[in-house]
């Protein structure tokens, strides 16, 4: 655990990390340096270090030229959103200039979704771990797939709905809180290779997205999940273990004091149902709640989330690409 720093101790890495920095010629806020600062337990010289590593990997992969949904550009999304006020409540479907990899990947989830805010104003990730098609993941999608994938949700959560969020709140939102129900876990989702995809994610997030989880809830996790734990531990930082809780079955109080009844899913002991939108709080199509979404002729077959016509007309074209994630700086 990271030892607590003053607050004039804070102001002064800040200062430094800036410093150390400026020849980035990026504007950077101080809360995303803090970001770095954090994970790296306040060493300037380690969070200069992960942050250019951040800064070339955007650069390299285009990250920054990914497109995000909004409401002005009406990109289709890549999962299903409910309750903020950038974005009309939706689900993803194979509409045009979605990739044929993302329904794939999206076809054997147990179910997700963006589902509204917690207490600290935070949106609120859901997944039906215990759903996962773990086996038919692996064989029908590549980590490759999966990861450009991850990254268009990161994009879309950080340069839409965080800001959403932030607006709401009247602070600086950059964290998400996450809630994976592992009703359903059995042996046979204890699969290496889907195992390893979870890796890839989680080394993606430490590395380029580190400090974006508020909390993280495992509940109706199942005593054999202790085995797949002890894999997925190792992967993780100390920091991110520290916000993890593990439940059971009694999981209801601690999730209702983290987030207000109106906003958790009534199979998670709360009082929403999403009864407007088809597949309710968290649509599935293996829990059957939607049909099967079977990609059509217009979803290429691309490991990129978005068709490559959407993809490159966003490196040029500022409405399909959408807010940015950091600005040049004229300094």
């Amino acid at each position: 655990m990271a030892i607590p720093k003053t607050e004039e101790e804070e102001n002064e890495a800040v200062k430094q990390l800036r410093k150390e920095i400026g020849a980035l010629k990026i504007s950077l806020d101080t809360e995303y340096l803090k970001q770095f600062l954090i994970a790296r337990s306040w060493n300037v010289k380690a969070a200069k270090e992960q942050l250019e590593g951040t800064i070339a990997w955007r650069k390299e992969n285009n990250v920054d030229m990914h497109p995000v949904a909004t409401s002005d550009n009406k990109l289709p999304l890549l999962y299903p959103v409910r309750g903020f006020t950038c974005i009309p409540d939706g689900n993803l479907d194979a509409l045009p200039n979605v990739s044929d990899a993302v329904l794939r990947v999206y076809r054997w989830m147990g179910g997700s979704c963006l589902h509204k805010t917690d207490n600290d104003g935070c949106p609120i990730y859901i997944e039906r771990l215990g759903y996962h098609a773990a086996k038919e993941i692996a064989k029908y999608t590549t980590t490759e797939e999966v990861s450009h994938y991850h990254t268009g949700c990161n994009e879309f959560l950080h340069r839409v709905i965080m800001k959403d969020c932030s607006k709401k709140a009247g602070k600086h939102i950059n964290r998400e809180t996450v809630i994976f129900d592992c009703t359903g876990m059995g042996w046979h989702q204890f699969h290496m290779p889907a195992l390893y995809y979870i890796k890839a994610i989680s080394d993606t997030d430490q590395k380029y997205y580190p400090e974006t989880l508020n909390k993280l809830y495992l509940v109706n996790a199942p005593s054999a999940f202790v085995m797949v734990w002890k894999i997925v531990k190792a992967w993780l930082d100390p920091g991110t273990i520290e916000k993890i809780q593990i439940l059971g079955k009694d999981y209801k109080e601690v999730l209702l004091k983290q987030i207000p009844a109106e906003n958790l899913p009534s199979f998670l002991g709360g009082d929403c149902t999403c009864s407007h939108m088809p597949g309710g709080c968290v649509p599935s199509q293996i829990l059957k709640n939607i049909p099967v979404i079977e990609p059509k002729e217009h979803n290429e077959n691309t490991p990129f989330a978005y068709n490559t016509e959407i993809m490159e007309k966003a490196k040029t074209d500022p409405l399909i690409r959408g807010p940015l994630f950091f600005h040049e700086s004229n300094e």
